[in-house]
């Protein structure tokens, strides 16, 4: 999907894991950032995940619909799936994108890091070379239904 309003300045990453949050992540980072940067919206799978096919379907299935949801903000938008450990391919990508920053949600996948960021999360926080933005999930942060604005949980640069 393409702008007709010229060619983005930056790039901003946004993983996705389809779940809720990492789509409020995603429509967070459209409606701030959308009018004077490209998108690229990565899933990272797992190699042994199950059937390949099936899991391409599923991929495409949720990228097409953020493509129609993204489209209101007319922005540039360029959807990629890999495989292998999430924060490994993340800060990958990011190098290799020249990504100017990374949005993405937190919602820990165990006890001691849902009291702080998931493992990923920290991961990605810690080894990337732009700004990280982490929006907390309304299920961490026990909000409910916080809007994604609301919900900063950390802006690093290190």
């Amino acid at each position: 999907m393409t702008a007709t309003n010229g060619t983005a300045s930056k790039t901003i990453l946004c993983p996705v894991d389809f779940s809720p949050a990492s789509e409020r992540a995603l429509v967070h980072a459209a409606e701030r950032h959308a009018h004077d940067a490209e998108l690229l919206v990565l899933h990272v799978g797992s190699p042994d995940a199950g059937d390949p096919g099936l899991l391409l379907k599923e991929q495409l299935h949720h990228f097409s619909r953020y493509s129609d949801m993204l489209s209101a903000y007319r922005c540039n938008v360029r959807f990629s799936v890999e495989y292998g450990s999430p924060a490994d391919i993340i800060i990958d990508q990011a190098g290799r994108h020249g990504a100017e920053l990374i949005v993405l949600a937190s919602h820990g996948s165990n006890n001691i890091s849902r009291l702080l960021v998931g493992s990923t999360t920290e991961a990605v926080m810690r080894r990337a070379g732009c700004p990280v933005l982490v929006l907390k999930s309304p299920a961490v942060a026990g909000a409910g239904t916080a809007p994604a604005g609301a919900a900063v949980l950390s802006t690093t640069n290190d």
